[in-house]
Parts: structure tokens; sequence; C-alpha cells
């Protein structure tokens, strides 16, 4: 578990219609030269034609850049809905005290030398903190780029992106990083393949607002239909569930960067806007369970960007590959297999349909290889897509071509017409030539791409999107005894502990209903062999909060049929116990529980994300394997289900070589329960280890669990 990053001053609902549509900017340090850093967020809202209020703050000047200047925010006559302070460090906590007295909505702060640049930019920070925390003035950054709103032409940044050249489509694609320049470069590269932007908005350091605060803003704008983002670290990490699900019920897919992920990444992370990366595989996997595309890299970002801002959405998995190339058509299907596609050979009706408009040589099956005769016969492209696109089991089509652009002209006519005449996703890989020919297809709205395993990835991802089934909405078990386990843990704070004892992290978990064994605690032999029943086998287990791998100093005995043995081991148990430092070591005498596989349960509090459970296989396997699965608490038991049946080593929880399944059901029912406990007790618990968790047939059983307070 990584530290805890620094939260938001306010953790309170915003609204974000004055940052996404502001009515009025002031700029605090303006410059009277457009060249400058400090100019060029004024020079950019000219440039661009924004039609709202621009007040320009500097004390030497009466004008900026023609515009009446002012000494003091405080001094302007109107409201203010943002305030960009592109003054020095050092005077920018003067700054945003005085935009907080104003009342100023949004102040985004551009100077760098905050917490990102050691103790005393820490310092500075924190002074920061303390004059927005009394104040309803919401801050972006530090170390932010400004402000970028294309729809309202409120380019007030100082990014150079926006300095030469025609101006940047407007469109609706939102981009929301962590990283200044980054954003920046991902704007070029999404304005050269045709796709409009609506906003861009860099959160720097995050003092205040966070990205998933806008993107919860940005998702409420009706004409803003795809979000992307880039994270180094996240703050916030509920907040991110949150717009993830609306997004996904409005039909808005997200699609990420996190960065961070090796050691060197996370130091450079560290370095750069101040972050915690935390932990990866949490971020991962939750934003699966959200519906958060996830990818890898700034080509990848730009890819999904194009084929979601079509707005098309698949019925289904199954994908028809186009190609004039056979090696490119191979490629394709190799990555539709990777990305969860389905290219199956089409019906003998359909391929009977297909071999009559293709030469005879071409395979009417699917990948279907056109060869080279789209050369000299151009219109094989056109009659071979129009099968596709009437053939009932096409739900997505990529198309692969590529060099010579003398034959262009007929086949992007009869992509883009074709296009047009049906709602079923097409993207075309385009490799070599001029470009010319991908440029022209973009303009026309046709997703265009270099390479045959971009174009199926990016489809891919579509298709995990728009075929997701958003999660119900967990209800709490009715049986659960929240004060019970509360009594459970008050019990243990007062006996001076963090760490409960099996026998207490035992009556913990039972009081939410996991099926645990049967036990006593005892501090004699005479009390340990009190607890043996006739047929019974039992574990006697040395019951300390101090020492968790009781096996390993010897303080296990397992197998124990008659009352003279587990006498004998509580002795020797007790003893052991005594050697350890325990003063008044006790004994836990179990019940052994039989079981075909051993699993594993956990539940812990993320620094990011709050309560999350953890599913596995148990037992050596955890360790060795790290098979494991995570959701938010609380989850369902048909989500908990999932993440089993989603295992590497799901085979083995369904019966393999003669074994017999296992209770799977009961074994989701039991994760359940347990992020309930988690996500109740949140304020309480650290974290939950239950390991093994032995599975049968029919049940399921908790025989060993670590519990550790907050």
């Amino acid at each position: 578990m990584t530290a805890e990053a620094p939260m938001s001053v306010h953790d309170v609902d915003t609204d974000f219609r004055p940052l996404i549509s502001p009515r009025s900017i002031a700029v605090i340090g303006a410059s009277d030269d457009p060249a400058k850093l400090s100019g060029r967020p004024i020079g950019n809202m000219k440039k661009y034609g924004y039609a709202g209020r621009i007040y320009p703050v500097n004390p030497t000047r009466s004008t900026v850049q023609g515009l009446p200047a002012y000494r003091d925010v405080r001094d302007i006559e109107g409201d203010v809905d943002v305030a960009v302070v592109v003054a020095p460090a050092a005077v920018v906590p003067g700054a945003v005290r005085g935009c907080a007295e104003k009342g100023v909505r949004f102040a985004l702060i551009t100077a760098s030398g905050f917490a990102e640049a050691g103790a005393d930019g820490a310092a500075l920070e924190q002074e920061l903190r303390e004059i927005v925390a009394g104040s309803p003035l919401r801050v972006i950054g530090p170390n932010c780029l400004g402000l970028v709103g294309l729809r309202d032409a409120a380019v007030a940044t100082f990014a150079g992106v926006f300095e030469s050249g025609e101006p940047l489509r407007t469109g609706n694609v939102a981009f929301v990083s962590q990283s200044g320049a980054f954003g920046t470069f991902l704007l070029g590269d999404l304005d050269a393949l045709a796709v409009g932007m609506s906003h861009y908005v860099n959160t720097g350091n995050e003092l205040d607002v966070t990205v998933a605060e806008v993107l919860e803003g940005l998702v409420r704008e009706d004409d803003i239909h795809v979000l992307l983002a880039y994270f180094e670290g996240v703050s916030g990490g509920r907040r991110l569930l949150q717009a993830a699900r609306e997004a996904h019920r409005e039909d808005k897919p997200i699609v990420a960067v996190k960065s961070g992920r090796s050691e060197a990444g996370a130091r450079a992370a560290a370095s750069h806007t101040a972050s915690l990366t935390g932990d990866d595989t949490v971020f991962d996997q939750l934003m699966r369970e959200v519906g958060v595309t996830r990818v890898f890299s700034q080509e990848a970002l730009v890819d999904a960007a194009q084929v979601f801002d079509a707005r098309r959405r698949p019925r289904g998995r199954r994908l028809t590959v186009l190609s004039m190339s056979g090696g490119g058509a191979v490629m394709a299907a190799d990555t539709a297999s990777d990305s969860g596609l389905e290219v199956a050979p089409w019906q003998p009706e359909w391929q009977e349909r297909l071999a009559a408009v293709i030469p005879a040589f071409a395979s009417p099956r699917n990948p279907v290889d056109l060869t080279g005769s789209m050369i000299t016969d151009p219109s094989l492209m056109r009659s071979a897509l129009a099968t596709a696109l009437e053939n009932p089991d096409t739900d997505m089509v990529v198309i692969v071509v590529g060099n010579a652009d003398s034959f262009a002209d007929p086949l992007i006519q009869a992509v883009s017409e074709l296009y047009a005449t049906t709602d079923r996703p097409i993207a075309v890989s385009w490799t070599g030539g001029t470009g010319q020919p991908r440029r022209r297809l973009r303009e026309l709205g046709v997703p265009c791409y270099t390479d045959p395993t971009r174009a199926v990835a990016a489809l891919g991802a579509l298709a995990d999107f728009a075929l997701r089934r958003p999660l119900p909405r967990p209800e709490r078990p009715a049986d659960v005894d929240v004060d019970g386990a509360r009594a459970v843990i008050a019990a243990t704070r007062a006996a001076g502990r963090t760490t409960l004892d099996e026998a207490e992290a035992t009556a913990l978990v039972s009081a939410y209903g996991i099926p645990t064994a049967r036990a006593v605690v005892a501090t004699s032999p005479e009390e340990a062999s009190a607890g043996v029943a006739p047929g019974d086998r039992v574990v006697v287990k040395l019951l300390s909060s101090t020492i968790t791998h009781k096996s390993d100093v010897g303080g296990v005995r397992l197998g124990l049929t008659s009352p003279e043995q587990v006498a004998e081991a509580a002795a020797e148990i007790l003893d052991i116990g005594r050697r350890h430092g325990e003063e008044s070591p006790r004994v836990l005498v179990q019940q052994m529980v039989s079981g075909d596989a051993e699993l594993m349960l956990g539940a812990r509090v993320d620094p990011s994300f709050g309560p999350v459970v953890v599913v596995g296989l148990g037992g050596i396997f955890v360790e060795v394997l790290a098979d494991t699965r995570i959701a938010s608490a609380p989850t369902d038991v048909e989500h908990a289900r999932h993440l089993f049946d989603s295992l590497q080593g799901a085979a083995l929880l369904h019966g393999v070589r003669g074994r017999p399944p296992l209770d799977v059901a009961a074994a989701a029912q039991a994760a359940e329960r347990l992020s309930w406990l988690i996500a109740d007790l949140a304020d309480e618990i650290a974290e939950i280890d239950i390991n093994p968790l032995l599975a049968r047939e029919s049940g399921v059983t908790a025989v060993d669990a670590l519990v550790v307070l907050r």
C-alpha cells in the first residue's frame, strides 16, 4: 500500500459550468506583449474570438493588449468566473487571496515551484491550501497551462500549440490531464487526425481540483461525446469511479492513460506533478469495472479517440476483415483475437454471394483477401464492402490497404459513400503512400490508421465499451451484524492492539455471515481438551496478534482426534507462546474442515480508491502466481462471481482432470459479504486477509483470517 496522497482542499460537489463555459476571465500578471508567456492567454483569446469579458490585471499598466487593465482583481467591477494567474510562485498566494475575496469561481495557477520543487515549494503550496480552505474558490494547479475551451473560444493558455498555424478545430472530444505539455502534444495529434476538441483542462499539482472532478463536470455537457484523461496519480478515486459510471450511463466513453507504472516512472511522476502514483493494479482493474478504456501510449489514446469520436456502436464482436494483403489480413485477425473480437468464416450463403463479386482466386472466407487486384479494379472493394455490410453476421469492418495513391480516389469514394449508408463501425488501415488518402478519409469522418493492428485494437476498445453491461447497485445483505463487528473491534482497541487475534478475526467475519470453522479459545491444556467432541478432527493454533505466521514458530498442530492429543499439543504451543513473549498465551482449538481447493479473500482501504475487495487462488498460489482480481467495495454477488471466473486459474474452480467443480457461488457470496464489511467499517479497518478460504462442491469455510485496524 502506498502512502496516502494529499486530498483535494474541497470535498464538495462543485458546479463546473463557470469553468467549462466562462462568461468572464481575468488574467492576473498579464503582459502587454502577446509573445510572452504571460501575454499569450489574452492573445490567444483574442485570436480565437472569445466573446466573454477579459480582465487583464497588471498594477503597472492602464491597458494590456488594448484592454483596460486593473491593479488588483478586487478592483474589477463585474463578476469573474475564471482567473488565470500567470504570476511567479512567490506572489501567487497574494493573488489567490485576492481571488477568494473577490468571489472568483475558479483560479488557475500556471506557476511551477510548489510541491514538485521540494520543501520550500511544499510550504508555499500549503499556504495556498490554507487560503483556499476558507473560501468557495476552487483552484486548478499549480503548475498548469491555463484553460482551453475551444467551444467558447476561451483559450486562456500560454501553450505553444496555439501559437502557430490555423486555429485548432472545434469538436466533441474533451481532454483532462495532470501533465500540461503531454496534453498539448495530444491536441496537435488529434487536430491532425481531424478530431475536434471542445475542452482541454490541465490540473497540474492538483492542490484542489482533480482530474476526476473535471471529468464529472464535463460528462454533464450535452455536446461532449468522448473524454480523454491522463493520470500520473489518482486523487479522489471514488469520485473517478462515480464519474466513470455516469459517463457510461450517458454513453460517453472515457479513455485513460496512467503512467508511473514502473519504479522509474513513479519517481518521474513525483518530481513532475508531485503526485503519488498509487497501486497500478488497483487502478487497472477498477477502470475495467467501471468501463474506462485504459491504454498505454499516446498513440493508443488518439487511436481510440478517432473511433469513439465517430459515435458508432457495434451490436456484437464479429469483425469482417477486407484486405488487399494476405499478411495484413493475418495481422488484423491476430489482433482481433487479442482484442476479444471474433473473425469467423462467413456462412456458406454469404460466402457464395461474396465469391460472385470477387476474383476466383480471392478467398471469400473471413478474413477476405482481395489481393492486389484492387489496384487494377478498385470496384472490388465497393462490392466486397457492400456485401459485408449486408451480411447480418458483420458487426464491424476493418479495411486493410496501402502504398500506391493511384487508386485512392475510387477507393475513398466507395468507402465514404458506403460508410454513410450504415451505422456499423468501419475503420481503415492505409499503410505507406503520401498520407493524403488517410487525411481525406478522416476529413470525411472515417477512422483511418497506419497499421492494421492499431485499427483493430481501436475497434476492440469500442466493442468493450459498447457491450459492457453496467453493474447493479449493490444491496447490503439483511443479516449482517454491523454493531457486533464494531464491538469486536472496540474490544481489540480496548486491549491496546490494532491487530486482531484469530479468534477476534473469526468473530469479526462471522458477524457478516462469512462461514467459519467451529472453534474455542483455551488458556490451559485442560480447557483445550474439553473443546474436542467425539469424532472431531481439530487443529490447535497459537492465538497471537503479534505472531501472524504461526506455523513458522511451531505454533500449529493438525489432525488431532482425542482429548489427550489436544491437551499435549496445547501444552507445547502455550510454552512456545511464552518463549515468544506472550505473557498470557492462549490457543485456538478449531474444527478441521476439508476442502477441495484453497481460495483467498482480501479487503483493504486503498489510499486513492477507498475500500476494495480482492479474490484469488489461495494458499501458496496467491504469492507465487499473484492470480487475483480486485473490485471496489461494496460489490454484488454477480460481479464477485465474474471476478472468480476471470482468474487465470479459473479452470481449477470448475473441475479439471476429474476434480469436482467448486461452489463458486458460495465463494462469491463470501466475497460480497467481505466487501460490505470493509465498506461499512472503512473508518476502522486497514486490511483483512482470509487465506485460505476452503472451497468444496458445496459451501466454503474461512479457516484463517488476519485483520489489521487503522
